[in-house]
């Protein structure tokens, strides 16, 4: 984050404007639009700044600038086209220690005003750090468009109403459900439909039935899968739950990114497993689980990739049920599909890959893996196992798996660290020791992987071709 987004009270405060431009006026109607107390130091003015002047709407000082004007102000706005004396404002005002933008400059900036969209009261404000004021512009139009015109009166309506929803529901964790539910339910919908007196109605009907609501007080636990890495591919419903949930417990496999979803009041809690280190147990993951929701909180289980597909769900699950508290499962973007994907390597492929296979390569012992012989029409995906990739290769060819048959290593699938690894199941095993692979790691078999090479997308600067003792950097065979 290279700025901290702050929303500043300028009503009846000091703030200066340098310059008396187009880009300057625009300045000036942000500033007045706040309630600020305005100065103008500028030699000539827009027609329409002008006439803010002459209506007493700024006090205008119409002469060049000096260094003394931005003493006792809380903001300075340099707004000229003239670079040396946009600088020249700049460090009288570092000097100062007081907060300067220089429109258009952004190095010279101590704070930068964003894009906003209104629906008074709530302001949403777009940065792109002064970057990219195009790519700022297209954010805006795509969230003026989900957010409702009558925003502001939902909000207003929850402003009339919060002393007595706090007044009648002491417990906070109650009264945020209360909210939630009011916020997303026929209030909502009726405010945005123009019937403010119907809203109220409904929310002092809601608010006089609440201790009598069973449900006001019960704990539930949510199992998200939150997709192979990448935050963005978790689902829309598991971001939901998440931003509603009083607990979550994450695994170590779940993207850094994804727990901002979370609310900033949430308990967050680490039960993620570290290969070959000692780590929570199972057992010790369903006790917690089952404790919180026990105790009335919503707990968000998050998972990488999908919680029903090597996630150990099931017995989450099972011992849910066994204490008869509720769950909700929403599944996620698994690991396989996801790193394939953006490995571009299809699963299945007419006249190539008919089948695939998943399982995992942790077991306590080689021998334990059963898969095989594998055949030319299928693709093996192997969750886990990196540790185990040569003995695996070698029981998948003792079964009689063709040595030759190609095979793609997917290291930290989706992410901004991906590495694809691209070889033969016969030199496996050199090739995870020679690019020195470490977990999360995917294996892939077949002959549908080879295509890799030629359907490469997602960082394709990453992908290495591994022929023995050698190896290539490939970014697509055409």
């Amino acid at each position: 984050m290279d700025q901290l987004p702050i929303f500043v009270d300028l009503n009846h405060r000091a703030c200066l404007v340098v310059g008396g431009g187009n880009v300057a006026e625009r300045k000036v109607k942000e500033l007045l639009a706040a309630g600020a107390r305005l100065t103008v130091v500028a030699p000539e003015l827009t027609r329409e700044l002008g006439q803010l002047a002459a209506g007493n709407a700024f006090e205008l000082e119409r002469r060049g600038f000096d260094d003394t004007d931005v003493e006792h102000r809380w903001l300075v706005i340099a707004a000229t086209s003239d670079h040396a004396l946009n600088a020249r404002v700049a460090a009288a005002a570092e000097s100062r220690q007081i907060f300067c933008n220089v429109v258009d400059e952004v190095d010279l900036c101590t704070f930068i005003t964003p894009a906003i969209v209104e629906r008074a009261p709530v302001t949403v404000a777009i940065s792109s750090g002064g970057r990219s004021p195009v790519l700022v512009r297209w954010v805006k139009g795509v969230i003026e468009s989900l957010l409702p015109g009558r925003l502001g009166r939902l909000t207003d309506l929850a402003g009339r109403w919060r002393q007595r929803v706090g007044d009648t529901i002491a417990n906070v964790d109650e009264r945020r459900r209360f909210w939630e539910r009011t916020l997303n339910g026929p209030a909502a919908e009726q405010v945005y439909a123009g019937r403010d007196a119907q809203a109220d109605a409904t929310i002092e009907q809601a608010l006089a039935d609440w201790h009598n609501d069973v449900e006001r007080t019960q704990g539930e636990a949510y199992l998200v899968g939150a997709g192979p890495g990448a935050a963005d591919l978790i689902t829309l419903r598991g971001r939901q739950l998440l931003a509603q949930a009083d607990v979550v417990l994450y695994d170590r496999l779940v993207g850094v990114d994804v727990l901002d979803f979370a609310r900033r009041d949430a308990e967050l809690i680490s039960v993620g497993k570290q290969p070959g280190q000692p780590s929570i147990t199972q057992e010790q993951i369903n006790r917690l689980l089952v404790q919180r929701v026990g105790n009335g909180k919503r707990v968000c289980r998050l998972k990488g990739g999908d919680p029903m597909i090597f996630g150990r769900a099931g017995e989450e699950i099972e011992a849910l049920v066994s204490a008869g508290l509720p769950f909700q499962v929403v599944p996620g973007v698994s690991a396989v599909s996801g790193c394939a994907a953006y490995a571009g390597i299809p699963l299945t492929l007419r006249g190539v890959a008919r089948s695939v296979i998943l399982t995992t390569g942790h077991v306590e012992d080689s021998a334990d893996f059963e898969v095989g012989p594998l055949r030319d029409d299928q693709t093996l995906a192997l969750y886990m196992g990196v540790a185990q990739f040569g003995a695996i290769a070698e029981r998948l060819i003792a079964s009689g798996t063709n040595p030759e048959i190609p095979v793609a290593v997917i290291e930290r699938g989706t992410t901004e660290k991906q590495r694809v690894v691209s070889t033969v199941l016969g030199q496996l095993a050199d090739a995870a020791r020679h690019e020195n692979v470490r977990p999360p790691a995917l294996l892939l078999v077949g002959k549908s992987t080879a295509l890799a090479e030629r359907y490469s997308w997602f960082a394709p600067e990453t992908l290495v071709r591994y022929n023995g003792s050698s190896k290539s950097s490939v970014a697509r065979v055409s």
